[in-house]
């Protein structure tokens, strides 16, 4: 006979967000619907320039170009104004609907769900957090109120997602973890859940 007693231990749900959860890379998107495609596509211009003459391609260095040449110097309440604006009219219209009802499944069920991204957690918090979840993604430098156009944190991407997430809650406390991706960036993620989802390769029994 069962142990009534006996407590068992939680789920875990990993989901990456830009192009698992959604249909597109919403660092992009947001920077478009925020921006307007004329200066972003300038800012790209001026980050790969900047990229080849420090020899630095990395995500994590042309990200930061970005961020600097779109945000720098501009007051955190404007930011957050214009990612909450986003969140409200963009993010609904490009979420994939097989993954948000996965993810909603989960989050029924009581598991414990975190969105892992390497995209900023403003555009992507205000809806994650109607379904209190909470995100976990890369952050920016702030001074004085404003944005430095500088990364608080490394790229939240490969091997840093599972920095992060072992930084926020101990992996040997769940019963099973479920790890959701879509890309190189997200392996690393995969590679510490026991049911793996790869390009929704596949859709787990939950």
């Amino acid at each position: 006979m069962p142990d009534a007693t006996k407590k068992t231990k939680p789920v875990l749900a990993l989901f990456d967000f830009d192009g698992t959860l959604t249909t597109r890379d919403s660092f992009v998107d947001f920077h478009i619907f925020s921006q307007g495609p004329t200066k972003f596509l300038s800012a790209c211009a001026v980050a790969a320039i900047q990229g080849c003459r420090s020899l630095n391609g990395s995500r994590g260095f042309l990200k930061e170009a970005l961020v600097r040449r779109l945000w720098g110097g501009t007051p955190l309440e404007d930011y957050e104004a214009a990612a909450r604006r986003y969140a409200e009219l963009r993010v609904g219209e490009i979420l994939l609907p097989l993954a948000l009802r996965v993810f909603l499944r989960h989050v029924e069920l009581g598991h414990i769900v975190y969105i892992v991204t390497a995209s900023m957690k403003e555009w992507i918090e205000p809806w994650a957090s109607i379904h209190g979840v909470p995100v976990i993604g890369t952050e920016l430098e702030t001074l004085d109120g404003k944005l430095t156009g500088r990364l608080a944190t490394p790229n939240c991407r490969g091997a840093e997602k599972v920095v992060r997430i072992t930084g926020v809650t101990d992996l040997k406390r769940y019963e099973k973890i479920y790890a959701y991706g879509n890309s190189r960036g997200d392996r690393e993620m995969l590679d510490i859940a026991d049911e793996k989802i790869y390009r929704w390769d596949h859709v787990p029994e939950i």
